[in-house]
């Protein structure tokens, strides 16, 4: 019983700091850190349709994938993590207890520079869900500005 807890708090805790490791991070940081650390099936990289780049890592054993976009700099933006649908109830209770719940399929992190988003039907008739991670944009007025009349 004490092995399934810590192998659950560990769970969590690699959650949490994945989901905010590849933000930011640049093509390089996320390819070294996918050679050194995740076991995966197989890679693709491809051209979104608005033209910026993406790679797809496909997870070894179990459904889903992990897919990383980036912006004109070659940072990541956004990513998208599939799951089976099975484990929906399970995520949807991770999620719940680390971040901040603000509808019922999005959340944001306890920052607010993060929304993950939750989609139910990616597809007509998949067996999986997925949830993505987008940086927030601040508009220059919303951090540290005064308001003078």
């Amino acid at each position: 019983m004490k092995r399934a807890a810590l192998i659950l708090v560990l769970l969590l805790l690699s959650v949490a700091g994945f989901a905010q490791f590849p933000l930011g991070a640049s093509k390089e940081n996320i390819t070294a850190y996918f050679a050194g650390n995740m076991q995966y099936a197989s890679f693709q990289e491809f051209k979104t349709k608005s033209g910026s780049d993406a790679f797809c890592y496909t997870k070894t054993r179990i459904l889903g994938d992990y897919t990383f976009y980036f912006n004109q700099d070659g940072t990541c933006n956004s990513f998208t993590e599939t799951f089976d649908r099975k484990q929906l109830d399970e995520l949807t209770w991770r999620y719940d207890r680390k971040f901040c719940r603000i509808s019922a399929v999005e959340w944001l992190d306890e920052n607010n520079a993060v929304r993950i988003t939750l989609m139910l039907h990616p597809k007509k008739g998949a067996n999986y869900v997925s949830l993505t991670y987008r940086v927030i944009e601040l508009s220059k007025f919303d951090a540290n500005s005064l308001a003078v009349n």
